[in-house]
């Protein structure tokens, strides 16, 4: 069995970290603000919840997985298993940031398609490249359509 890619990023928005919790609480339009993103479909944000998505990969192939929440701490803590073609834990911390509210993201994963597995084993930085391609990718489009939809009473932190 090959290694876990391991990824700790952490992004700060300016916007307090409450306001932060209750865009991620939009289930619903996670499919909207990432266009990686080609299935989404969850009952929520709650512990017990198990999303099913589907990923497009900046290669010709696709990642399906199942997120189940473990645990939710609001507005600090999502703590998740992801399975399928992707396999471990995951967790979304979020906390008072230099602007606002800082998210830091610590997954660690291993592979649970047997062809992803193999092909890892010549070209893991590529696959390490194309997860933070999509992530970068992701918290552009985040900023840009989910953090431009808050609603005109949202508190957003001042510079």
């Amino acid at each position: 069995m090959a290694a876990p890619f391991r990824f700790d990023r952490t992004w700060n928005f300016d916007l307090s970290p409450t306001d932060l919790w209750a865009v991620l609480t939009r289930t619903d339009d996670y499919a909207t603000w990432w266009s990686w993103l080609r299935e989404f479909e969850a009952a929520g944000l709650q512990t017990g919840t198990v999303a099913r998505c589907t990923i497009q990969s900046p290669f010709p192939y696709s990642l399906r997985c199942l997120i189940r929440i473990d645990s939710i701490e609001a507005p600090r803590l999502i703590a998740t298993t992801v399975s399928g073609d992707l396999r471990g834990p995951a967790r979304l911390e979020i906390r008072p940031g230099p602007t606002g509210a800082s998210a830091r993201l610590v997954w660690s994963v291993t592979l649970g398609s047997p062809v992803l597995a193999q092909t890892a084993r010549f070209a893991r930085p590529a696959m390490a490249w194309a997860h933070d391609r999509i992530v970068a990718v992701g918290v552009d489009q985040f900023r840009r359509r989910a953090l431009t939809e808050l609603p005109p009473n949202a508190g957003r932190a001042r510079i």
